[in-house]
């Protein structure tokens, strides 16, 4: 079951079980990710509700509860000590040196890891690594 699949079938949930709270900021969640595409992909979803937590951070505009909800649709975050064994992995098994290829690091991160991790933190970190 993709993100969006998900979402609806808990936002039918929160609607039969009376929670209109859940079920309201579901539907504004709806919307929002659907607003380009009916049926939008998991790396799209993912990137709306990052960027939603990032703006409630921000602007302090979200509940907890609200934030609890969109963090149950992202993928298990991964610690800064697993993506720093990642990059390295990348860099030692293809060669890599030097800051000429850290685009190159970054989209194999991505490629395999995509959504899974701070972009900043991992873009520091490789300049690091290939330093």
């Amino acid at each position: 079951m993709n993100l969006i699949e998900m979402i609806n079938a808990d936002f039918m949930t929160a609607y039969k079980e009376k929670n209109m709270e859940k079920k309201d900021f579901l539907g504004v969640l709806k919307t929002e990710v659907t607003k380009e595409s009916k049926t939008p992909d998991d790396m799209y979803v993912i990137g709306k509700i990052k960027s939603m937590i990032k703006n409630a951070e921000a602007t302090n505009s979200l509940s907890e509860n609200e934030l609890e909800i969109l963090n149950g649709y992202l993928p298990k975050q991964l610690t800064e000590e697993e993506i720093t064994t990642f990059i390295s992995n990348i860099i030692t098994d293809n060669g890599f040196s030097g800051g000429k290829d850290m685009g190159k690091v970054m989209g194999l991160l991505k490629e395999g890891f995509d959504g899974q991790y701070d972009g900043k933190m991992a873009s520091q970190l490789v300049k690091t690594l290939l330093n």
